[in-house]
């Protein structure tokens, strides 16, 4: 057995700690930008919240050991999933009921909904083309 493999009773520990690092790095980046903002320097702040993604994305990157299982992508699937359907009620109902609502007067829609309207209508195309484009690559 000449090659190294670290035993399956410190992998979990080993990634925690990583995840922990990782994450830690990205907190501290979201901290600092609210502290830029509240002390006034947003572009400083700006430049630590990059600094801090930036060191999780290294950190996932360069880790030596796998940071998520597959039971971390059945999580992410299934949240991902959830995420859509509730968007897609709020999308599908919500905006003909907000037309709707608006043409009879009985509300006077903001400029927000249709921001909103156009960035649902964004996401979906974007999960609508990612999918097929994974679709048709596997």
């Amino acid at each position: 057995m000449s090659e190294h493999t670290t035993s399956a009773a410190t992998r979990p520990s080993s990634r925690k700690r990583y995840k922990r690092i990782a994450y830690g790095l990205l907190g501290a980046g979201i901290l600092a930008l609210w502290i830029g903002i509240a002390v006034d320097r947003f572009v400083l702040g700006v430049a630590l919240y990059w600094a801090g993604g930036l060191g999780m994305g290294l950190v996932q990157r360069f880790s030596p050991v796998e940071l998520y299982d597959e039971r971390d992508g059945t999580i992410s699937r299934k949240a991902s999933q959830t995420t859509m359907n509730v968007f897609a009620y709020v999308f599908v109902l919500g905006t003909p009921g907000g037309l709707a609502l608006q043409e009879s007067g009985l509300v006077t829609l903001p400029g927000e909904f249709y921001g909103a309207t156009w960035t649902l209508f964004g996401v979906f195309v974007v999960f609508g083309a990612s999918h097929l484009y994974y679709k048709r690559r596997t």
